[in-house]
C-alpha cells in the first residue's frame, strides 16, 4: 500500500517538516498565541502578541526537549497546509525525530496529537541515529532546549549523553542579566535576538551597545541598552557545560578510538552550533577539526530526507 511519508523535526524553537513524496519543506516558529483559551495566532504571527499587556493574552511554546507541553495540532495542521498535503486519498505517515530521553508517555502524546491531524502512522527515530556515520564519529547536536552528544563507530554506541544546556538556557540567563542590571523584563524572543546580536558582534571582534524593548516595573514598554560584553557570561556558561560534558565522553575512550575521533573531527550540529564561542571552545579543548555545515539548525531534517 502506498505510504505518503512526512519527516518531522519538532524543535523547541522551530518545527521543521519535509514531504518525501512532493520534495517540499516547511519551517514554522514553535509558538502559539492565545486569548484566554482561544488561539488567535501561531508561528511568526504569534510574536506580535509578545508584549501585549493584557492578562488574558499568552504566547505559549508548546514543545520543550521533545516533550509536548501544550497542543501542537494547530502548528501541524498549518504545516501540512503549507506543504499542500492532500489527505483525501492517502493519510500521511510521520517519521518523528525525538531524543532518547523522551518517555513512552510523551511518544503516545505525539501519536495522539498527530492522529488528530489525520496522520495514519507514526515512527520515531533519534537525532543520533539520524546523524551518525559508519566510521568513528563524535557527534554534538547543540539545540535550543538541550544538547545531545554521542560517540559511534560501525553502528555501535560507545558514549551518549543528553544535557539540558542550549540556546534556551542562554536566553533565560540573558533575561536574568537584564532584570538584574536594568530592572526590566524582556521576552524570550528579545533575549534570543540579543544572543544572536552578541554572537555576530563578537565574530567581528566588536563590542557594541545593544538595544531592545522591555517592560519596566510599572508595566510600561521602554527601550533599554546594554553592552554586548555584559551578556557574554550568560552565554559562556552554557558553552562551557557543553565542552565539559564532551570532554567527559571523550576521556572514557581508549587511545585508539581517541585517535580515530580526532582524525575524523567533531561533527557539530543544531541551532547553537553557529553561536560564537562554541566552535572556538571545542577547537581549543580538542585541537581537532570541528565539522559544521552552513545551516546546522537544519542538519536533522536534511539527513532525514534520505531515510524514506
Amino acid at each position: 500500500m502506498f505510504a505518503h511519508w512526512i519527516a518531522l523535526d519538532p524543535g523547541s524553537n522551530s518545527l521543521r517538516l519535509y514531504d518525501y513524496f512532493n520534495d517540499r519543506e516547511v519551517c514554522l516558529k514553535t509558538c502559539i498565541a492565545y486569548d484566554k483559551q482561544k488561539m488567535i495566532a501561531m508561528a511568526e504571527q504569534a510574536l506580535a502578541y509578545v508584549y501585549q499587556n493584557k492578562k488574558d493574552i499568552k504566547v505559549r511554546y508548546p514543545i520543550k526537549q521533545g516533550d509536548i507541553l501544550n497542543d501542537v495540532t494547530p502548528l501541524i495542521r498549518q504545516a501540512l497546509k503549507e506543504l499542500k498535503v492532500s489527505q483525501n486519498v492517502f493519510k500521511p505517515c510521520f517519521l518523528v525525530c525525538l531524543n532518547e530521553d523522551v518517555s513512552d508517555e510523551q511518544k503516545l502524546k505525539w501519536q495522539q496529537q498527530l492522529a488528530a491531524c489525520k496522520v495514519r502512522k507514526v515512527e520515531f527515530i533519534t537525532p543520533m541515529e539520524v546523524l551518525q556515520t559508519e566510521q568513528a564519529c563524535f557527534i554534538i547536536h547543540a539545540g535550543h532546549s538541550y544538547t545531545e552528544m554521542g560517540i559511534y563507530a560501525h553502528g555501535h554506541e560507545f558514549a551518549h549523553k543528553i544535557i539540558y544546556f542550549g540556546g534556551m538556557g542562554m536566553d533565560e540567563k540573558i533575561k536574568m542579566t537584564i532584570a538584574q542590571k536594568q530592572n526590566c523584563l524582556i521576552s524570550n524572543e528579545d533575549a534570543s535576538a540579543l544572543k544572536e546580536a552578541v554572537s555576530q558582534a563578537f565574530k567581528m571582534n566588536k563590542n557594541p551597545m545593544l538595544q531592545c524593548m522591555a517592560m519596566d516595573r510599572y508595566g510600561k514598554l521602554v527601550n533599554i541598552q546594554i553592552r554586548a560584553s555584559d551578556l557574554w557570561p550568560a552565554m559562556e556558561e552554557q558553552i562551557l557545560q557543553v565542552v565539559l560534558w564532551a570532554k567527559h565522553c571523550y576521556m572514557n575512550m581508549g587511545s585508539e578510538m581517541k585517535q580515530r575521533l580526532m582524525n575524523n573531527g567533531i561533527m557539530l550540529s543544531g541551532g547553537l552550533a553557529n553561536c560564537f564561542g562554541l566552535k572556538e571552545a571545542l577547537k581549543h579543548e580538542f585541537d581537532c577539526p570541528i565539522i559544521c555545515t552552513t545551516k546546522p539548525e537544519c542538519d536533522i531534517i536534511e539527513q532525514m530526507k534520505g531515510l524514506k
